[in-house]
Order: structure tokens, then sequence, then C-alpha cells
């Protein structure tokens, strides 16, 4: 296997990985990508599917205004917090109401990259239990998922929601529904995985300038 010369990290570049495949680059030729990163893709969602055998999975893409020259050092963080917040409080209300609403700690894998903008820009996977969450629905609806996720973003930017239009984009085919117990559990893993790993591929990323590229869940 190839080593980065930045970091040593090992990188492949082939188109099954443990078994799984790999997403692959225009004329169907293999990406190169990190190890280190598809092997935390995989322990995320094994994660995500111990505790909640029901798993709901959310791409999205999360940009910048291109107006400014954002600071991008704490802003997942401020986004993921803000996204955990607003889900406890929702699960609080309705629990307040009488609904017997399970948990749903919230899992997450992204990555950084940077092509033509003055901007990085996010690719995301947020991992849900679809006992409480089973769809993202519309922006236009405080109670839908797509509003929270929304929200968060503007919050971690620190813009108001009128400001954040075309700044968070749910791709085609953004949803993928777990069920460990299910017939194609199988199949919808590697059709998961397949998707993330795009997360893990070396090209667009920006290294030596001690940022993160690439951030998941620990736990």
């Amino acid at each position: 296997m190839k080593l980065l010369n930045t970091n040593s990290k090992q990188t492949i570049k082939q188109y099954n990985y443990r078994g799984m495949r790999l997403c692959k680059a225009k004329g169907n030729k293999p990406l190169e990508m990190r190890t280190l990163y598809l092997n935390k893709i995989i322990n995320v969602v094994e994660n995500a599917v111990e505790q909640y055998p029901r798993t709901f999975i959310v791409r999205v893409e999360l940009r910048f205004p291109q107006s400014n020259l954002y600071d991008t050092d704490g802003v997942m963080k401020r986004f993921i917090e803000s996204l955990k917040s607003q889900i406890d409080a929702d699960i609080k209300r309705k629990r307040k109401f009488g609904k017997k609403t399970p948990s749903c700690y919230v899992r997450y894998v992204w990555a950084r990259e940077i092509e033509t903008s003055i901007n990085h820009h996010y690719h995301m996977a947020l991992f849900f239990n679809k006992d409480v969450y089973s769809c993202v629905g519309k922006f236009n609806n405080e109670a839908n998922l797509s509003y929270r996720i929304k929200r968060a973003w503007c919050s971690a930017l620190d813009l108001d929601m009128c400001e954040a239009d075309g700044l968070i984009e749910f791709p085609s085919n953004h949803e993928y529904r777990l069920n460990k117990h299910g017939e194609d559990y199988g199949m919808v893993v590697e059709n998961v995985f397949e998707r993330l790993s795009y997360f893990a591929k070396v090209d667009t990323k920006v290294y030596g300038n001690r940022r993160r590229n690439f951030g998941y869940s620990l736990k």
C-alpha cells in the first residue's frame, strides 16, 4: 500500500475494502483512499446499529456563503452540538406530552474538501434512531429533521435562517434505513459503505495546515 508523505497514513487504490465495494471515480477507475478513514466509517456504522438496530442515515452537504472567507475551525463542533441540543429538546418535549419516545444519540461522519470555491465545504452523514426519526422532510416545517439540520448549520455560522438558502443540500438518494434484523441488511450496509467511502478519498483535501479533513463519532 502507498503511504502519504505528509502524514504517513496508509492509502489504497482499489475497488473493494474489507469485502465491500468502494465508490469509484469517473471512468470506473478506483480512487485513492485513506484506510484510516474507511475503518472509522465502518466503526460508526457498526456502533450505530449496535445501539439502534433500526438506524436512519442522512447524507447532507454543508457549505459556506461565498461572500466571505470563513474560519472553519470549530464549525463542525458547533454544528453537532446545536443539532444534538435540538434533538434532546424535541425528545424531552414529546415525553412531557406523554409519548414514549426512545433515546436518539446522534452519530456522524464528515469530510472537509475544497475545489473551486473560496471556502471549504463538508460532506456529511448523520445517524439517528429510526424509531425517532425516519425521514428528513421539508425545510419549511420546524418539526422536520431537515429544518433542525438547517438551524444547526445557521447556529454554527451565526446566520439567520433566511441567510442559509442553498447552504444545506440533500443530494440524490440521501436517505438510508438500516434494519439489523432485516433480510436486506447486508446489501444496504454495503450500499451505505460504498456511498460514504467517498469521504475517504485523498483528492480535493488539503494537508499540512493542521486542520482536520475528517471527523467522526467516537462512540
